[in-house]
């Protein structure tokens, strides 16, 4: 398999699950490790900022967060430390590289669309 096709199918599973994209979104622009309590609240905010007039935000639960925090943490997606009691969560290289790949093939989306008016 190759590096493309590895990224795209992570790129598929974290869009099925928006909140995992969020998520990753939002320990990107933190730059600093995100303790598991502080993530729905950095995530909610990042997407109310790119979605002003939203009334619902992504991450609505406690059961919503641990679900996409899991898989995160699963996909490898994440680096975990626990600092005494607390999840603290920072991206992976594999996190990193996944974000960038999305970003590319945005990118690649926009052109196409251009080109094609």
């Amino acid at each position: 398999m190759s590096r493309e096709a590895i990224l795209d199918a992570l790129l598929s599973v974290t869009a099925a699950n928006e909140n995992m994209m969020w998520m990753l979104a939002a320990i990107r622009m933190a730059k600093r490790p995100v303790q598991k309590e502080q993530l729905k609240d950095v995530t909610n905010a990042l997407y109310k900022q790119i979605n002003p007039a939203a009334e619902e935000m992504p991450i609505r639960s406690r059961h919503l967060l641990d679900e996409a925090a899991a898989m995160l943490e699963g996909g490898a997606l994440v680096h975990v430390a626990e600092v005494a009691k607390s999840k603290r969560y920072t991206l992976s290289p594999l996190g990193h590289e996944l974000l960038n790949h999305r970003q590319q093939r945005l990118q690649e989306q926009s052109k196409r669309k251009e080109a094609g008016q």
